[in-house]
């Protein structure tokens, strides 16, 4: 697969990829690591998702959801950008790839702080609607991060494939 081009932005290799798009690793100008998914046009509701993060920013963004960078759904693609939280090793930081040392000692707290951020994206009218450890992310300082709200199984989708997101 091809890169995207995408300006300001150079890509520099792909993360991975499931059924709603594929996630670059990119730098900006100044060398920041960023993140970037590119969505697949019939997996995602372009409306519903611009809705949803107009909804999270309102009032500043709320704890524990992945701030977004810049956005584009109404172009071809639609993406997202985000920061970019890898470990030391480079894989991403995410509960998906720290499975293996749950349950754990913090176990009860990772649960409060995947509810306070549900909660406030409900305050804001925003469902995640794809909630699964590969969408948790963990900050440099240990926080919990969620991403990839108001995707998966919501109104609107052209066509989404079954995934381990339904199980």
């Amino acid at each position: 697969m091809e890169q995207p081009r995408i300006d300001g932005l150079r890509v520099r290799q792909m993360f991975g990829s499931g059924v709603s798009g594929t996630v670059y690793w990119a730098e900006d100008e100044s060398g920041t690591a960023l993140a970037v998914k590119v969505f697949q046009g019939m997996s995602i509701n372009r409306a519903l998702m611009a809705k949803a993060t107009a909804r999270l920013e309102i009032g500043g963004w709320p704890a524990g959801v992945m701030p977004i960078v810049s956005t584009t759904f109404d172009g071809r693609p639609a993406l997202r950008v985000t920061a970019c939280y890898n470990d030391d090793n480079g894989q991403p930081s995410s509960l998906q790839h720290r499975l293996g040392s749950y349950p754990a000692v913090n176990s009860w707290e990772i649960v409060r702080e995947l509810a306070a951020a549900l909660a406030a994206m409900h305050n804001r009218q925003v469902a995640h609607g794809n909630l699964k450890p590969g969408n948790v992310f963990f900050s440099e300082s240990g926080s919990l991060i969620l991403t990839d709200w108001a995707m998966g199984q919501m109104p609107g989708i052209g066509h989404l494939e079954y995934t381990d997101a339904f199980l």
